[in-house]
């Protein structure tokens, strides 16, 4: 496993709107954009990095207000303002096209990222599917209703129709419904008006431990060396302070029935572990790939192999779309 210290003196850094925004890009090929989740950071990438980085460019930002991004205290951590600076980092790497693994928040950023762009193709384009159900679907709400034909973005002056586009993506153990079923009850505290100082005052890395532990399933125990480098990354730069902060997105997020009335940009798979506390109801999304794996909340942490071949099972199906980005992955994995 590599140092998590090694890890952190190879990022390198962006300015945006006067914030230093801490990132990882290396690898050639397809670029795969990898967003974190909270509390977290770049580093929760680090098991599927060896198995990516030799086919393709990866790039992995710690986002504002976490790992060893600036963590501006007090500031309103909003999704649009984290899709911008994705954005604006894209643009300053030369990125054209890409594909979006998001865990957690990510995926909650992801969505806000490319519903700001214009669709990569036209609806005479696109073929008519079914739902693809892998494994478990979610049970679906009774007041599920028809998808509409637009996204709470989806509107002519938000459309971004030049600048870096999305192909698909992969979501994982999302958190994407703003009411209390995303979240368990220490994350709603803390987001709450007396989150911050308690927080700070309460919170040490014994109670964080049994936290991860809360949301780690029952085949990866956590170890102490990973709550240790967890915990550390968690404490840099003010973290104690942005992370209550930071947690007000779900307020930001549709409620879980609105989600069947949504229309997704872009091809997408959602990717769930059997034991995760927070993924019990996820919303039921029309044209969504559901998969789900033997792990609790991390599944790029407790199972990056099968994780691995998920993805590439999903996004090799979508030649129309991803311009060959698995390819080169899925010709390592035939037998010799």
């Amino acid at each position: 496993m590599l140092n998590p210290n090694i890890w952190r003196s190879q990022q390198q850094t962006f300015d945006w709107q006067g914030h230093r925004i801490s990132y990882q890009d290396q690898g050639d090929g397809p670029v795969l954009l990898l967003l974190h989740g909270l509390p977290g950071s770049n580093w929760v990438w680090h098991l599927l990095w060896p198995m990516l980085c030799g086919q393709f460019r990866l790039i992995a930002p710690d986002f504002l207000g976490c790992g060893d991004s600036d963590k501006p205290v007090p500031y309103d951590y909003r999704l649009a303002d984290q899709a911008a600076m994705l954005d604006a980092l894209l643009r300053h790497l030369g990125v054209e096209t890409y594909q979006i693994i998001g865990h957690d928040y990510g995926a909650a950023v992801a969505w806000q990222l490319t519903c700001r762009q214009a669709p990569a193709h036209t609806e005479a384009e696109e073929p008519a599917t079914e739902p693809v159900i892998g494994n478990t679907l979610p049970e679906q709400p009774d007041d599920a209703q028809q998808p509409t034909d637009s996204t709470p973005s989806d509107t002519a002056e938000n459309k971004q129709t030049d600048g870096p586009q999305a192909l698909s993506m992969s979501w994982l153990s999302p958190r994407i419904s703003g009411d209390h079923s995303g979240f368990i009850w220490r994350e709603r505290w803390l987001s709450g008006p007396s989150g911050q100082v308690i927080f700070r005052r309460l919170v040490s890395e014994g109670l964080y431990g049994r936290y991860l532990e809360r949301l780690t399933g029952p085949f990866s125990p956590l170890t102490r060396q990973r709550l240790r480098d967890s915990w550390e990354l968690l404490c840099a730069h003010q973290g104690l302070n942005a992370l209550p902060l930071l947690l007000n997105y779900r307020y930001e997020m549709p409620q879980r029935r609105e989600w069947p009335r949504m229309t997704i940009p872009l091809p997408l798979q959602i990717v769930y572990g059997q034991y995760d506390p927070v993924c019990r109801r996820l919303p039921v999304i029309p044209q969504v790939n559901y998969q789900s794996l033997p792990c609790g909340h991390y599944p790029q942490e407790e199972a990056p192999e099968a994780l691995v071949a998920t993805l590439l099972a999903f996004h090799s199906s979508e030649q129309k779309y991803r311009n060959g980005v698995f390819s080169n992955l899925k010709a390592a994995d035939q037998p010799g």
